[in-house]
């Protein structure tokens, strides 16, 4: 994978701080099914990731099964383009986005299992750097996000989602000049 500047050039992930917003940053959590344990559900969009391989149950949001779902709610429409979840190794995660056409709900991201990167909490994409970004390979308008447990060991937790209004790609051409601009100064 080749780095220019803040930009990963493989398409599948670059760092949330090359112009990226993170529009779920202190958005309203509620759960919509099921129930969980442990931290408010508020700590999933507070910006604040769990050290690498914290126990699973240590600060997060821990559930059993498949049934609980968690809905972000954004405040706003917004035209999503890269996401990062932190939860336990050895289970995989769904991302559902509310479609603003049907109101239906439908696949955004399919978190993997990050079971061979050490135990506890991993960050998904990439366990070693919270910040970068997953970018999803299309952009997503919606006002709404679910997270939900999909397979594992029938002991789930997330510590962490952003989700990334990601700039266009002059837009980022123009932040990578602006940026060798300020290096030459």
């Amino acid at each position: 994978m080749k780095r220019i500047g803040l930009i990963v050039l493989a398409g599948a992930a670059g760092v949330a701080g090359a112009g990226y917003t993170n529009v779920a940053l202190n958005a309203e959590v509620s759960l919509v099914a099921g129930g969980v344990n442990g931290a408010a559900l508020s700590t999933l969009t507070d910006g604040v990731f769990r050290p690498r391989s914290t126990q699973w149950q240590n600060g997060t949001v821990w559930w059993n099964g498949t049934t609980p779902t968690m809905q972000i709610d954004l405040g706003g429409v917004f035209n999503i383009g890269g996401a990062i979840l932190q939860g336990d190794d050895n289970d995989a995660y769904r991302i559902l986005y509310r479609n603003m056409d049907t109101g239906a709900f439908e696949t955004m991201w399919d978190v993997p299992n990050y079971d061979n990167f050490g135990g506890g909490m991993q960050t998904r994409p990439n366990p070693d750097d919270d910040t970068e970004v997953f970018l999803l390979g299309q952009n997503f308008l919606t006002d709404a996000v679910r997270v939900v447990a999909v397979s594992g060991d029938n002991a789930y937790s997330v510590s962490e989602v952003q989700l990334f209004v990601i700039p266009a790609p002059a837009s980022i051409g123009l932040l990578l000049g602006l940026a060798a601009v300020r290096r030459r100064r």
